[in-house]
């Protein structure tokens, strides 16, 4: 008995489908599955006709018609009101404007009619299937340098109209020379393709997909070895050689080489107590998952250090050093002495040729009525000599004196001195005649007369 009423009630239900109450009854959905982008929006339609006698009093869309149920209009539930519109369009099409999809907008779509009669209602069964996907990136798991990598963009179900693809690097647009297709191939793929790439369908830039790291894995590059410390390495010193390199992954295992010969493991080889044998090429290896590369060889040369006898050597040197700045300063010492006592003689000698000295020949006295003073300083040169002496054959002065000599005058020849504030005076001396030879006194005295 139960199994008879389901079936009288689906035979019931086919026949409202197709009209069997009336043959001016249809409906026909455009699509009855659709697929859609998260957070675009989706457009369901339908055509549907009705008797001519009957008055449509609302149609509206409904989910999940259930038996006994009466729908719910979209627009009045609050999970959809505010992103659902109705409207018509051509050809007597009803749509469904649906905004801003999620998973859960994914049921089945009917449109539910009613009219003037009551017992003429209709729900259009079975409607429109509404799949909602995301763009998702694949890529493989090890991309490595040189070979083909290949990113493919898909969704959960087939969007409609064969979409075009754009591609992003690092958030911008990639330039491609194939068509837009839902795979980009990097071939070969190089190192500066490591970056963050995501999809989106042309037309809905602003929905991308979740982007997906790219790391390119390459074997060791840029290899170096490093001396520290740097400049001349001294015999019996320390030196730590250090290998560095460039690599993805990072190098795992470095070998020490001198020449041909291996050394020893590590990124750091220390020479302690280094020696003139230690001296020569070194290089290193690297390794990582990708490869193995050598490095260029470095040339270590080791001097021998410092000895006693060159330390004896470096003492010398700075003692000659020494005395020889020393033997220098005390001869221009000397030689700047002998030039001013040489210029001191050629002054002596200009002085002695500029004096005057009177000495009449008669043995009157001097006179104190005639002016005796004069307005320039004189020097007078007064010879002393021993009887029996003779004077030096070269006549030069043996010692030279200066005195201040002061003669009294009478006050009117004082007085007009004083007034004329002439501080010197000529002195004549009357001395009887004598031989020239014995003019050359070595004893030479210098009076200043005021």
């Amino acid at each position: 008995m139960p199994l008879q009423i389901s079936l009288r009630h689906l035979l019931l239900f086919q026949l409202m489908v197709l009209g069997a109450f009336g043959q001016d009854w249809s409906v026909k959905y455009t699509q009855t599955r659709k697929c859609a982008l998260k957070g675009s929006t989706v457009y369901m339609s339908s055509d549907y006709r009705y008797p001519s006698h009957l008055e449509v009093v609302k149609r509206f869309w409904a989910i999940n018609p259930a038996k006994n149920v009466e729908p719910v209009d979209l627009t009045t539930d609050p999970e959809y009101s505010g992103r659902t519109e109705y409207f018509e369009g051509g050809n007597k099409l009803f749509y469904l404007k649906l905004m801003n999809v999620t998973e859960r907008d994914e049921h089945m779509y009917c449109i539910r009619i009613t009219t003037n009669i009551e017992s003429q209602r209709y729900l259009f069964y079975p409607g429109v299937t509404l799949n909602v996907t995301g763009q998702f990136l694949e890529s493989p798991e090890r991309v490595s340098e040189g070979n083909t990598t290949r990113l493919t963009c898909w969704t959960t179900c087939p969007l409609p109209d064969r979409p075009t693809y754009i591609w992003y690097k690092n958030g911008r647009c990639v330039d491609r020379n194939d068509k837009e297709t839902n795979v980009l191939s990097l071939r070969p793929t190089r190192i500066e393709d490591t970056g963050s790439y995501s999809c989106a369908v042309r037309g809905y830039e602003g929905l991308p997909s979740p982007a997906v790291v790219l790391s390119v894995r390459y074997s060791p590059k840029n290899i170096s070895v490093s001396i520290s410390p740097s400049g001349e390495i001294v015999e019996g010193s320390s030196v730590t050689l250090t290998c560095s390199c460039n690599a993805n992954p990072p190098a795992d295992e470095y070998s020490w080489f001198k020449q041909k010969q291996f050394l020893g493991k590590g990124k750091d080889y220390t020479i302690s107590n280094i020696s003139s044998e230690d001296g020569g090429e070194y290089k290193c290896k690297t390794s990582n998952a990708e490869g193995q590369r050598y490095s260029s060889s470095v040339m270590l040369n080791v001097v021998v250090g410092p000895t006693m006898v060159h330390h004896a050597v470096i003492a010398i040197i700075v003692s000659c050093t020494i005395i020889f700045f020393a033997v220098s300063m005390v001869f221009l010492r000397r030689k700047k002495m002998c030039c001013w006592s040489q210029d001191r003689t050629a002054k002596q000698e200009n002085i002695y040729s500029n004096m005057a000295v009177q000495t009449p020949t008669n043995s009157a006295p001097l006179s104190n009525t005639g002016p005796v003073y004069q307005d320039e300083n004189q020097y007078a040169s007064i010879a002393h000599h021993d009887d029996g002496s003779s004077a030096s054959a070269s006549g030069a002065f043996e010692e030279v004196q200066y005195a201040s000599v002061q003669h009294r005058r009478d006050k009117v020849v004082k007085k007009a001195l004083e007034e004329e504030n002439v501080p010197y005076a000529s002195v004549s001396f009357n001395r009887s005649p004598r031989p020239a030879e014995m003019l050359d006194d070595p004893s030479v005295i210098y009076s200043t007369v005021k």
